[in-house]
């Protein structure tokens, strides 16, 4: 297959592809060319690199040989894999409104219908943040949101999971080619996610994630929703970035608020003191999104908004001396290892273990996924 010989859609999935170009220099050709891709393809050398903003590089990208061949495999891999291809007429509107849009989307499902809203945060989540997630996905996925996220470890994945098993909608975006799970763990959810919602990315196939992706692929999480919350977050990382995105392209931003000592919610605090909205629940989410939104969305009844999980203490039993030796330093310090405790009090290492395991019993306690135990 020639150049010349390309379709507008294989234009297009060869342009999403090429080297040296990014969605914003590809939309600065598309514009010059009439937004017709076949056009760059039987361009100049001279005439492209006229373009105000294209450079050598990226000419030669686009002119050094024929990429007629790598069309044909990446089609053959794409049906191959039962996913598709879409260009800018069929990806989702909001998509279409930011101003580095996607010249085209890989599709592994598919795409439900909105309105969408982004859930993102820490990789490594407290339980706190775990049961805030997982309330709150399941509520907006209960009103007739569609909750989108990244597939990675931590809170993504606990969003797209509680979603699907209320029958909810989701989305997973990801920062690699659709051949690649990552997290490999996820192998099971990128699989229900693409049998019961949509996997999409914007990387061909063999692409592997790395530094430069994951803010690609944070730009369509928030991209195409209308709004987005912040779990959890440190003072750095792909949340707050997704959240600046989120911001730059006008989408209502919220984060829940966290532990002042704690050093897991210093992203979200500074993301409140910068504007974006504290929420404690799914409905406040709704109620300041209702009036943008174009789409029916149900409302959640107080009796719903009820089963939010507490720690029921005076349902507990009355706890021993070496438990309640554990729970102040839980309350002091947060989260800690077994090892950590037993340093600082006068309980072994046995002692210490069988009072978690009864507090964790009567849900005093929770233990994290790097081992450290917290308060419930």
């Amino acid at each position: 297959m020639k150049n010349s010989k390309l379709s507008r859609k294989e234009a297009m999935l060869l342009l999403n592809s090429l080297p040296k170009l990014g969605p914003i220099s590809t939309n600065r050709l598309l514009d010059f060319f009439e937004r017709d891709p076949l056009k760059i393809f039987h361009a100049s050398q001279r005439e492209l690199l006229s373009i105000s903003g294209v450079g050598p590089a990226m000419v030669n990208s686009i002119l050094d040989q024929d990429h007629g061949t790598w069309v044909q495999n990446e089609l053959e891999i794409i049906q191959k894999h039962s996913t598709s291809f879409i260009t800018e007429e069929e990806i989702p509107s909001s998509l279409r409104e930011i101003y580095d849009t996607p010249m085209g989307l890989y599709v592994k499902g598919t795409i439900p219908p909105g309105p969408y809203f982004a859930i993102v945060g820490t990789r490594l989540p407290s339980l706190y943040a775990q049961k805030v997630c997982s309330k709150i996905s399941t509520d907006l996925a209960l009103a007739g949101f569609c909750v989108v996220s990244g597939m990675a470890r931590g809170i993504d994945s606990i969003a797209h999971q509680s979603a699907l098993d209320v029958k909810g909608k989701t989305i997973a975006f990801l920062g690699s080619g659709m051949d690649i799970v990552y997290p490999p763990e996820n192998l099971g959810l990128y699989q229900r996610i693409a049998s019961e919602g949509a996997v999409i990315t914007e990387f061909p196939f063999k692409r592997k994630a790395d530094r430069r992706t994951f803010p690609m692929r944070n730009r369509l999480v928030s991209g195409i929703s209308s709004g987005l919350l912040v779990v959890e977050s440190g003072s750095s990382g792909g949340s707050l970035i997704t959240a600046r995105f989120a911001a730059e392209q006008g989408r209502t931003v919220f984060a829940i608020p966290g532990r002042v000592d704690q050093p897991c919610s210093q992203g979200c605090h500074q993301l409140i003191r910068e504007g974006a909205i504290l929420i404690t629940n799914a409905n406040e989410i709704i109620e300041d999104l209702k009036p943008s939104l174009t789409q029916t969305i149900l409302p959640l009844s107080e009796s719903r908004q009820a089963e939010n999980p507490k720690n029921k203490i005076n349902s507990d039993p009355i706890i021993s001396k070496n438990e309640k030796i554990i729970l102040n330093l839980l309350e002091l310090d947060g989260a800690m290892a077994v090892e950590q405790m037993c340093s600082i009090c006068e309980l072994t290492i046995q002692e210490i273990s069988v009072s978690l395991s009864l507090l964790e019993l009567s849900n005093r306690v929770g233990k994290r996924h790097d081992g450290k135990y917290e308060l419930n």
